[in-house]
């Protein structure tokens, strides 16, 4: 009978430990409720940690392939890349304007289960001038992605 209690305590307190980190993963996920459950210092704090992140994956694209000499062409081709959406879609942009239009694109509840990422690259079209209609037709194909 005593270990019968002991053991359905055992239990009773592993479910309990279980469940915070279930929620902890759950909240985890850095989308528009995430977003918007942040205060704005961590807004900017996110946006620059992204552009620096954006740089350093554009280093891991190539590092690995610049000993191969025949990688050559394509690591050019990786450069040239980077440089021409970097120039289009981050040049003379602040932080302040993606957190902006961040705010407004989770603004819409139906946005909300569109990750932050994504939604970066949505808000930096929509400063790049993107055609609305353009614009719209790439919010509601990450909106079926996000789902």
């Amino acid at each position: 009978m005593r270990n019968h209690f002991i053991a359905n305590n055992l239990l009773i307190i592993c479910m309990l430990f279980t469940f915070p980190n279930i929620s902890a993963a759950e909240g985890s996920r850095r989308d528009g409720n995430w977003w918007l459950a942040q205060n704005r210092s961590t807004h900017a704090e996110y946006v620059i940690g992204f552009f620096d992140g954006m740089d350093l994956g554009h280093n891991f694209s190539f590092w690995a392939l610049i000993k191969d000499k025949e990688m050559n062409v394509c690591i050019g081709k990786i450069m040239e890349s980077y440089a021409e959406f970097d120039s289009k879609y981050f040049k003379n942009i602040t932080n302040g304007q993606v957190v902006d239009g961040l705010n407004s694109f989770y603004a819409d509840f139906r946005n909300r289960s569109i990750r932050v990422a994504d939604a970066v690259w949505l808000v930096v079209n929509a400063i790049a001038g993107t055609p609305q209609e353009e614009l719209d037709t790439m919010i509601e194909k990450w909106r079926r992605i996000a789902h």
